[in-house]
């Protein structure tokens, strides 16, 4: 799993490790230009954090593209622990995260609870 980080007019950035990949969003500017970190894994990937204008006046937005992701619908439970490792390093705060956490859980076991039905 790699992590990537883009910033409109500067490109995209991937990284290996969770920390350089979090410090370095972390550092880039709050403006009006959008910017995001995510996750890549194979040939997907996903935006999870967006600052910015684009934040809707908050510090961090969570992004719900999760929901409709490759990544998320064929490995639920490695993807909950990534998002969750990822939220604490950007410094999301716990109540947002923890929500969109709990949300994703319940995704699951409905995805789980399909499955079994077929």
């Amino acid at each position: 799993m790699k992590y990537h980080i883009y910033r409109f007019g500067h490109g995209c950035k991937w990284m290996d490790e969770l920390k350089e990949a979090a410090d370095y969003f972390n550092q880039l500017p709050t403006d009006g230009k959008y910017t995001t970190v995510g996750i890549t894994d194979g040939s997907y990937a996903v935006d999870v954090v967006i600052k910015g204008q684009y934040a809707e006046g908050q510090d961090f937005l969570i992004s719900q593209d999760i929901r409709q992701s490759k990544l998320f619908e064929e490995n639920p439970e490695k993807m909950i622990g990534a998002l969750s490792n990822l939220y604490e390093a950007v410094g999301v705060k716990a109540e947002i995260s923890q929500k969109m956490l709990e949300d994703l859980k319940d995704l699951a076991n409905e995805l789980d609870h399909e499955l079994d039905e077929m």
